[in-house]
């Protein structure tokens, strides 16, 4: 699998109903018994954005403090956007044409996933 299936890929949720689209994906070091740091890279999760058009322009990453307008309209650019750990992920469907969106299907609804700002706050304890 590459990185370019799941970007913008169409997501859905247990019961297959739409509920957004691959916004962007997190990656972590494999830093298992007898891997080399920075050589092996996983997927540790998703992040869900609801609407197709809403960039979050690497906004998803970190929260962003200050100044206060930037803060504020990063605040509004995330606040329907949501976390998916890859341990949600039941299945992925390639796109079965170059330009076509692929398919995410989770295990658990909308509902169950992390909002992206309290994921935030837990990645920067």
């Amino acid at each position: 699998m590459r990185l370019a299936d799941l970007i913008g890929a169409t997501v859905t949720d247990s019961a297959g109903a739409e509920i957004g689209h691959v916004s962007d994906v997190r990656l972590v070091e494999d830093t298992g018994p007898g891997s080399t740091p920075g050589l092996r890279l996983r997927v540790e999760g998703l992040v869900v954005a609801e609407r197709r058009r809403a960039r979050l322009l690497a906004y998803d990453h970190r929260p962003v403090d200050g100044p206060r307008p930037l803060a504020w309209l990063t605040g509004r650019a995330v606040r329907h956007a949501h976390w998916a750990p890859w341990e949600c992920v039941a299945a992925h469907q390639r796109p079965t044409a170059l330009g076509e969106r692929g398919t995410v299907r989770l295990n658990k609804t909308l509902d169950q996933l992390t909002p992206l700002a309290r994921a935030h706050q837990e990645w920067h304890r």
